[in-house]
């Protein structure tokens, strides 16, 4: 059986999202609402939200950011199921509140980390165990209006704090944080030991840039974009694939075969709260969940 998506919001996330549904025997893709290229999906192009939800068994939503938790609500009570980019909501309140939802209505909410599934990232999780780190830095950069608000900048980068999770453990608490107008700089204390940096900077001459360094009593690993090193020589990565297709195949397992995700429930709650307290640059303990470390999917 074939499962009937529609999508909300057809912008580039929603356009890749749109093609891996297109390209799968397991899903079919019905209709679309809103967004640049929703004429170019070539799938009926609906005049309301309240049409995206009808006649579909589950919906993507790819929305602008602020619309996520009251889009996937509506999603989750019009008895669908759901996938959603990420960030989920901009509370981790708001967040338990929608699993919680999705339990209640015996639905699957599927929050996309599509950046834990690129393949340089995965090969550093993967030879860089959270049981050996030394030391753990996570740096990125990005075109964008001057002058960002801290809030801004943490929600933004919900992302990079999956990756450092992955790389270093939960986070146990928010030692230091600072904010200057475009730049959010923050120590945090992690699950395996060490404090990693963060530094999440914006401004309009910037390129977009992920630079992640750990080290370990093995050597140095250093991810710049997509390559990796280990004390300076190149790395072989694990398979590469389309990073929608792949996140859409999970999606779907785990609606069809009640397969588990990549990333746990309790895992992204611990992000959000994690950026939330970075948004308001408030330090201290953070609550611990049940966090485990990332498997290379």
């Amino acid at each position: 059986m074939a499962l009937r998506w529609s999508i909300v919001g057809v912008g580039i996330a929603g356009r890749a999202r749109a093609r891996a549904l297109l390209a799968s025997d397991r899903d079919e893709l019905v209709k679309v609402w809103r967004g640049r290229f929703a004429a170019d999906t070539g799938v009926p192009v609906v005049g309301s939200f309240q049409e995206a939800l009808e006649e579909v068994d589950a919906i993507v939503v790819a929305s602008p950011s602020e619309h996520h938790p009251a889009q996937v609500r509506a999603a989750l009570e019009a008895g669908l199921h759901v996938v959603v980019e990420f960030p989920l909501a901009r509370s981790v309140a708001e967040g338990i509140e929608l699993f919680e939802l999705a339990r209640a209505r015996q639905r699957v909410l599927h929050v996309e980390h599509i950046e834990l599934l690129e393949a340089a990232g995965r090969t550093l999780c993967a030879q860089a165990p959270q049981a050996v780190l030394t030391s753990a830095s996570v740096r990125f950069e990005r075109s964008g209006p001057e002058g960002a608000g801290a809030p801004s900048l943490a929600w933004g980068n919900v992302a990079r704090l999956h990756r450092l999770v992955a790389l270093a453990g939960a986070v146990t608490e928010v030692v230091a944080v600072a904010h200057e107008p475009g730049v959010l700089t923050a120590q945090l204390a992690t699950a395996s030991g060490v404090v990693a940096s963060l530094h999440l900077q914006q401004a309009p001459y910037l390129r977009r840039a992920t630079h992640i360094e750990v080290q370990t009593p093995a050597g140095t690993w250093v991810q710049h974009n997509g390559e990796l090193t280990r004390d300076g020589r190149a790395v072989s990565l694990l398979g590469t694939r389309s990073l929608f297709a792949s996140d859409q195949r999970v999606a779907t397992a785990r609606i069809l075969d009640g397969h588990a995700h990549y990333v746990s429930d309790d895992q992204i709650l611990h992000v959000l709260e994690v950026a939330e307290r970075l948004a308001a640059r408030r330090v201290g303990p953070v609550p611990p969940r049940q966090v485990g470390s990332h498997t290379p999917f």
